[in-house]
């Protein structure tokens, strides 16, 4: 009987010893990474919870600005940036298996007739891009290249103060995923109708990614592990439990 406790309670401290406590970063980007928390952390952070909990892992999410979230991961002061496109995140540990899936339009208020054909039709118009954001090829060369009609924001919820900009007409409005304006805006209690679509999808590599620290020797394991728990949460039916939480359709 002693033995059989001795073994038990070796197995419970080397279990403690390799758990980790997993640092995540993102800025307030919901459905994908909301408040952290809350009981709505945003559903990539959920998935992140549910898998590495499996396995004795917890995680640590800290809202930041999505500029500071991918430098904080790449040196390691942090484990991961989370809702990471692949070209944002080049040189790090990233799973197979997208975890979130972006679409990106301008949007513009529904009584403005414009519609984004290319980029001549900018002419003389301002729209908000968040700094550090990539919004597909395109707008991506554009932002580079400075071009005037590109304002680039940072900050604190930068999604609302661009919502404000276009509502007072003080721009023309923004880029943003249809998921997130709808849930900000719902959020705030505002008229989805006051918006609309204004552009084909600009995103031209969609997957979205929980990014590990190049720094971080762990991290080609944890992107095998959240591969696996994707996986069995997808046939399981778990995913779709974590994603109807936020009113989000699989994307596969």
């Amino acid at each position: 009987m002693k033995n059989i406790l001795i073994v038990i309670l070796l197995s419970f401290f080397t279990n403690q010893i390799k758990a980790d406590e997993i640092n995540l970063g993102a800025d307030l980007w919901c459905p994908y990474t909301c408040e952290p928390g809350s009981s709505m952390p945003g559903f990539m952070i959920e998935i992140a919870q549910e898998v590495f909990k499996k396995h004795g892992h917890t995680i640590k999410y800290q809202n930041l600005s999505w500029a500071r979230a991918l430098a904080d991961a790449r040196i390691g002061r942090i484990d991961g940036a989370v809702g990471a496109l692949r070209k944002e995140v080049v040189g790090f540990m990233i799973p197979q298996i997208a975890n979130g899936n972006l679409l990106n339009y301008f949007y513009t208020l529904s009584t403005d007739p414009w519609f984004y054909k290319d980029e001549k039709s900018l002419y003389n118009k301002t729209f908000a891009v968040i700094n550090g954001y990539s919004y597909g090829a395109v707008v991506d060369k554009l932002i580079e290249n400075k071009h005037p009609s590109l304002k680039s924001m940072a900050g604190d919820d930068v999604l609302t103060r661009m919502i404000q900009m276009t509502s007072t007409k003080r721009i023309d409005g923004f880029i943003e995923d249809p998921a997130v304006l709808s849930f900000s805006l719902k959020k705030r209690k505002l008229k989805s109708s006051d918006f609309k679509i204004a552009s084909p999808n600009m995103a031209t590599d969609p997957d979205l990614f929980i990014a590990f620290s190049p720094k971080n020797p762990k991290s080609k394991e944890y992107a095998r592990l959240l591969d696996e728990g994707m996986n069995e949460f997808r046939k399981s039916g778990k995913l779709k439990e974590i994603l109807n939480k936020y009113s989000v359709k699989d994307w596969k």
